[in-house]
This record gives C-alpha cells, structure tokens and sequence, in this order.
C-alpha cells in the first residue's frame, strides 16, 4: 500500500524554499516604502518642534499665539525662532529645493492674536502644517488651496498621500487633504476655522 502526502523532509525543504524567497524579496519591496515612512517621521518631529516652539510663544505672550507679520523679527516662524534654535526644522526633508531662512510649513493665520483661552476644540484645529516649499518666512493660510487637494505633486500629499499637521494642543497627525476643512470646529472635524 502507497501512501499520499509529503515526507517531513519534503515538507521541510518547501518551507526553506518559500523563507529563503521570501527573505530576498521582502527588503526588495519594503525599501522605497520605508523610506518615505522614514521622511514622514522626520517631518513630523519638525513639526511637533515647531508646535512647541508656538505653544512656548503663547505662554510668554499672555496666552496669545504670534501674528503672521512681527515687528522686530519679521515673521511667524521668525517669532519662534529663538525656541527652536535652527532654521533646519522649518525645512520639510521631502521638499524638492530647501533655502536658508525659509519654511516649508504654514501657520494658521486664523490663530493670529488669538487667546488660546478662548478657543475650544484644541486638538482638532490645525496650528500649522505643510505648505509651499520654500515660501517665505511669513506663509500663512486661512484656509487650504483647493488647487492643492487635487495635484498629485502638491505640498499636502507629500507624505504617502498626504501630510503632517500641528494642532492647537500640541500634537501631530499624519491625514489626508481630504480631511482637512475650514468649517467650524467640532468634534471629529479637523479644521482651520477657530470658530
């Protein structure tokens, strides 16, 4: 009598094919993936930086958040300058050409001014995020360009389709344009409005 079925060896020798092809490919695949997580991370620790560097401006401006344009040091990024000590972090890794004294992020012009006391729904409305590269230091939105949402090569998909955004209270989140809106703030809502 013959029986049907694989030997152990056999058995064993198709799992070691399938783990060694496996192991050849897998890095093949995963690397132009993993470098773009790796890019999406260094942009977001630039722009958790520079959430910190405005929420330490609101606390020693009486709990206002700068104006797009300051007097003595030009612009948003440059009142908050002094906290983060390097103009390097206002420069997305991804961005195609990065300039000296430049940004490639915007600020919430909505926020202008704005006492933090008197705005509610903190960790949705957006406090910065990524914009046009290498604009000046005064880059400011109201609101996101709706030529933007739709180019495939626009500043808010950069990041695997999407970008990186500062809130209020200070945390970071990866979303996609889609989500992003200027409509009121509410719960769930990820907004540029501030009320």
């Amino acid at each position: 009598m013959r029986r049907t079925g694989f030997t152990l060896v056999e058995f064993v020798v198709v799992v070691a094919i399938i783990g060694i092809t496996a192991a050849v490919l897998f890095p093949v695949f995963q690397r132009p993936t993993h470098h773009g997580y790796e890019r999406r991370g260094r942009c977001r620790s630039n722009l958790k930086q520079i959430a910190l560097g405005l929420k330490i401006y609101v606390q020693d401006y009486n709990d206002k958040f700068p104006p797009v344009a300051v007097a003595r040091s030009g612009y948003w990024a440059g009142s908050i300058q002094p906290y983060i000590q390097s103009w390097q972090i206002f420069q997305c890794p991804t961005a195609p050409n990065q300039k000296p004294k430049t940004t490639d992020y915007f600020y919430n012009a909505r926020l202008a001014q704005i006492e933090e006391k008197n705005l509610d729904f903190l960790p949705q409305i957006v406090l910065a995020g990524e914009g046009n590269d290498d604009s000046p230091t005064n880059y400011a939105l109201s609101t996101l360009p709706e030529a933007w949402r739709h180019r495939e090569k626009s500043p808010v998909r950069r990041h695997l389709d999407g970008a990186n955004y500062a809130f209020a209270d200070g945390h970071v989140k990866w979303l996609q344009p889609e989500k992003v809106s200027a409509k009121a703030p509410a719960n769930g809502v990820y907004t540029l409005a501030i009320r």
